[in-house]
């Protein structure tokens, strides 16, 4: 939390004054303490308080790679207990995680809210300025979107489990609410509403860091796998792949979501100044407490395999460590880019849609498409029904280790978890598919300034 309100302190230099983070999450203070509202007048400072929104999302994509299927302890873990734990699932050190996600997204949102609120009052002179306000508008609802949505698959039940029950809290204005949590159908119904309006505007930046229409669609087309709507899952899916360049995608260009510049393979990625993803190496000698988990294996040729595996000695053997940008950091080169959307998600959200909609020629050839751009064995023909679901969701998993969205599938499809001994050898627990803990528990800081929010099931109140 620490370092997101440094984040957020120096990304508002600009309006002359900070946004100064209340104890309880949605106890935000008034408009004119975060900023003046006279400072956002043109397109100019409209994009440079977007920027502080883009700045201020949250970034757990470690924490929960940890919670998801991405990881096996080395022998390393036992040094970091903290994050040991949390791989374990251990009851507090999910509440710690959640007392920082919690209010670093319901910050995110009321910047977002600010901005909005202000958007009228930014002043058009050419076309050109028009197209820029309306694309600075877009932009921040599907960041605002994106928050609701982390937020309602971290804290909800899966959506099948009954649309009807609570979902997270939606905020109306900037400022302070003790609002109730809307139903998971209010509130992915709200989101979808963020998404269609921004979708509508024309709106292709140059660079990675900021959302495009494109992405408009990505989004689309992940809310609706995730209330499975698996028709207008694919529609979207296949809009975007539509969009895309296979000579972007696969080959020696898969090296470049893996590098520093903006690449035009990728939708949508966050821009970073920070370090990032240090925090799973215990020492660049000795190496790392985590590893790739030793059920992901690629071919020789799959290209996935030179930036998803880091080979390393460590404890007397040659382990798989994380790539990506685990590997950068080990090669001494900063990533500028956290990956959020790129064409490959796209392919396997219309894969699995079809195949949950028994379309399975058109699954297939989705899938089989991607692992030919990326030289890897096809899934073959004789993969039918449920068995080529969880094939396809096995290269998912394969294809996204470490970024943090496995966990997510995981819940969503109802999967149990393995917990797994040092270097992958064996299961040590197994966390169920029911477990309470795949619901994270709303913060203290939250339920003990408002009465009105109820907490998830089994954990506890403390008010």
């Amino acid at each position: 939390m620490k370092n997101i309100k440094n984040i957020i302190k120096k990304a508002l230099l600009f309006t002359g004054s900070t946004l100064l983070l209340a104890a309880c999450s949605l106890n935000v203070p008034p408009p004119d303490q975060f900023s003046d509202p006279d400072a956002i007048t043109d397109v100019n400072t409209g994009r440079s308080l977007l920027t502080s929104c883009y700045l201020s999302y949250p970034h757990q994509e470690y924490e929960f790679s940890l919670l998801g299927n991405d990881f096996c302890p080395t022998n390393l873990s036992g040094k970091d207990v903290e994050t040991q734990n949390l791989y374990n699932w251990q009851d507090k050190n999910i509440s710690n995680l959640s007392s920082t996600v919690w209010p670093a997204y319901y910050t995110c949102i009321s910047n977002c809210d600010v901005l909005l609120e202000r958007i009228d009052k930014i002043t058009t002179e050419t076309a050109a300025d028009l197209q820029e306000k309306q694309a600075i508008k877009a932009e921040a609802q599907l960041l605002k979107a994106m928050c609701y949505f982390d937020l309602l698959r971290i804290y909800a039940t899966p959506y099948d489990e009954n649309p009807d029950v609570d979902g997270i809290i939606i905020k109306n204005m900037f400022g302070f609410e003790t609002n109730g949590r809307s139903s998971k159908k209010v509130c992915i119904g709200m989101i979808n509403s963020l998404i269609t309006e921004a979708s509508e505007v024309r709106n292709q930046p140059s660079k990675n860091g900021w959302l495009s229409q494109t992405a408009a669609d990505y989004l689309l087309a992940e809310t609706a796998l995730y209330m499975g709507d698996y028709k207008k899952a694919a529609e979207y899916a296949d809009d975007v792949i539509e969009q895309g360049d296979d000579s972007k995608i696969g080959g020696e260009s898969y090296s470049r979501l893996w590098r520093t510049e903006s690449y035009g393979g990728r939708i949508f990625a966050f821009n970073t100044q920070n370090s990032y993803y240090v925090a799973i190496e215990y020492d660049n000698s000795e190496g790392d407490y985590y590893a790739i988990n030793p059920a992901f294996t690629f071919t020789d040729e799959d290209v996935r395999a030179k930036y998803t595996l880091y080979p390393k000695d460590q404890n007397g053997k040659t382990r798989n460590l994380m790539g990506k940008y685990n590997m950068m950091n080990k090669q001494g080169t900063q990533p500028n880019y956290i990956n959020r959307m790129r064409y490959a998600g796209a392919y396997f959200i219309a894969a699995e849609a079809y195949a949950r909609d028994n379309n399975e020629q058109m699954a297939r050839e989705r899938i089989n498409h991607y692992l030919q751009l990326v030289s890897a064995d096809p899934i073959a023909e004789s993969v039918t029904g449920d068995a080529l679901v969880q094939a396809i969701l096995a290269e998912k998993y394969k294809e996204f280790v470490g970024e943090g969205s496995n966990y997510f599938d995981l819940k969503r499809t109802h999967a149990d978890l393995n917990r797994l001994s040092t270097w992958g050898g064996a299961a040590t627990a197994k966390i169920s598919k029911d477990d309470y803990r795949w619901n994270f528990p709303i913060p203290a800081s939250e339920y003990k300034y408002n009465n009105n929010v109820t907490q998830n099931d089994k954990w506890p109140i403390n008010r």
